[in-house]
């Protein structure tokens, strides 16, 4: 039972916050609708949130295909509503994965069909990215519809959030594809969150550590069968950082990133 637990605690990502949320989760966009409000909702490939009327975003992860994004474009309807004249729009990169060409080109003819329906309605939008091909093959489609609102494009979630003017729900909104994330996991393992917490706790573990070591785990295989540098490797596995991975690494395996890689060559160079 131990070993079955811990197997379902290797495919949690994500971290569980500790602080409640003000954020409603909604089960579908038609219920995302409505009078201004702090909500989201979380589809496959994508969750999207509100901020009352001053501020929109969506996180996408993953590689979102076209039923993915006739989703996204259903979502974003809500910006075109004048009730929301003059919101913010956040768009967060920083996990997708790669793009499918036909799936982007689906959500570049929307934007293009409705840039004079929602964007009059935007004041400020950032895309958040890490600077991958895919983030950059996404950014660059901004060129393609010619919104008339100002685009900005940052690698710094806190600046970015600044920007859109949501700092104060800034960590909240971080953790919300993490709370949906275990949850979903929790439902599909047949048990609730609580049974589920309380049965990594038996097994002498955490949702946070069970994360560290699937974490650790991927960057010791991109250390081993790639030339990525660290800040790389960190954005590709989730780390905040590059000296955060090294602090990591240090507390799961004792020793350091770049020993890792060294043994690595070491042992091929002797092969």
């Amino acid at each position: 039972m131990m070993a079955r637990r811990r197997n379902h605690a290797a495919r949690i990502l994500f971290v569980i916050p500790m602080t409640p949320s003000t954020f409603q989760r909604v089960d579908d966009l038609d219920a995302f609708f409505g009078e201004p409000a702090r909500r989201y909702v979380v589809k496959r490939s994508f969750a999207y949130w509100q901020a009352e009327r001053r501020a929109f975003g969506i996180v996408i992860w993953g590689r979102p295909d076209e039923n993915d994004v006739d989703e996204i474009c259903a979502a974003h309807e809500v910006g075109a509503d004048p009730l929301f004249r003059g919101h913010t729009s956040l768009v967060d990169l920083r996990s997708l994965e790669s793009v499918d060409l036909l799936a982007f080109a689906r959500l570049l003819a929307y934007l293009k069909k409705r840039r004079d329906a929602w964007s009059p309605m935007v004041t400020q939008q950032v895309v958040l990215h890490r600077g991958t091909i895919a983030h950059a093959t996404v950014a660059g489609m901004f060129q393609f519809f010619a919104p008339t609102h100002p685009v900005a494009f940052l690698g710094d979630a806190v600046e970015a959030y600044a920007a859109v003017g949501a700092s104060d729900v800034g960590t909240e909104i971080e953790s919300l594809p993490a709370r949906a994330s275990v949850a979903e996991i929790a439902r599909r393992s047949g048990m609730s969150l609580r049974s589920l917490q309380r049965g990594l706790q038996a097994a002498g573990t955490s949702l946070r550590a069970e994360r560290q070591e699937h974490l650790v785990r991927e960057a010791e295989r991109l250390l081993e069968q790639t030339e990525l540098d660290l800040d790389a490797i960190a954005a590709q596995v989730g780390a905040s950082s590059a000296p955060h991975l090294v602090t990591l690494v240090r507390q799961h395996r004792g020793t350091t990133p770049g020993a890792l890689r060294d043994a690595r060559r070491s042992s091929l160079a002797e092969r």
